[in-house]
């Protein structure tokens, strides 16, 4: 017999605290340098003047990211109990029983948390991307319009700053190979491009020699999810960082 589950979304949203869920963000109070892009020799202002557009984009995404981390934490401390996420036997019997030790206001809390974690890896990869564009504009690096592999992005922008500003390459590319951000990039990446870390996927493996195996399948608990997204949190800060060493701030 199924059971019917009972989700509430956004469920007390209008009543939290985002000052105290957003207390283990390491950007919690975190403030864009002022003019850390910006040209000394921009003659006419008007390199400087769309810069200074895609800083406030910039400062806009570090915000949406801070405020949805809060919101999946307020979830995630409402109580998710997903560190055991399967029994076998079930309490009834079943070979295996999913979530056992879940209610439907867990099921709920969890619903809701996997919304704001989405909303999260997706914006917070745009941060840097914003920052690529950003870099793009202050060392004017080219694109080749022949090429269509040749895109504006973080890691083009890192490849081509390896003539024009080889300490700061360095410290980028090693930014780039640090647990933070390749956990970040890897996480973000399933849930825009494959199966999503915090839904049980079908269990079914392809081996090579046509070989196909069943299992429980697997899944990303909900505290594995959150000391991810704290660690992308903090390599974005640490970016941050990278930059100020580097570029002359206005």
């Amino acid at each position: 017999m199924s059971r019917v589950i009972h989700i509430t979304p956004f469920e007390e949203i209008t009543n939290i605290n985002l000052n105290e869920c957003i207390s283990e963000s390491p950007l919690k109070g975190f403030e864009l340098p002022r003019g850390m892009f910006k040209k000394k020799d921009d003659i006419f202002g008007l390199d400087n003047w769309d810069t200074n557009h895609w800083e406030l984009i910039l400062n806009n995404r570090i915000i949406s990211i801070n405020r949805n981390f809060g919101y999946a934490m307020f979830y995630y401390y409402k109580g998710i109990p997903d560190d055991e996420w399967f029994i076998s036997p079930g309490k009834e019997g079943q070979a295996v029983e999913f979530f056992p030790h879940f209610d439907d206001q867990h099921t709920s809390n969890h619903f809701n948390f996997k919304y704001f974690v989405d909303i999260f890896f997706l914006k917070a990869y745009t941060v840097y991307e914003t920052i690529g564009h950003l870099l793009y504009k202050l060392y004017d690096l080219e694109i080749n319009e022949d090429d269509p592999r040749d895109q504006v992005s973080f890691n083009s922008a890192i490849y081509k700053l390896k003539s024009k500003n080889h300490r700061l390459y360095k410290d980028l590319c090693k930014l780039k190979y640090s647990d933070d951000f390749k956990k970040g990039v890897d996480m973000r990446n399933d849930i825009a491009h494959n199966h999503p870390p915090y839904d049980i996927d079908s269990g079914v493996t392809k081996l090579k020699g046509g070989i196909t195996t069943m299992g429980v399948g697997n899944y990303t608990t909900s505290k594995e999810i959150k000391e991810t997204m704290i660690g992308f949190l903090r390599s974005i800060k640490v970016t941050f960082e990278v930059l100020e060493k580097h570029l002359p701030l206005s």
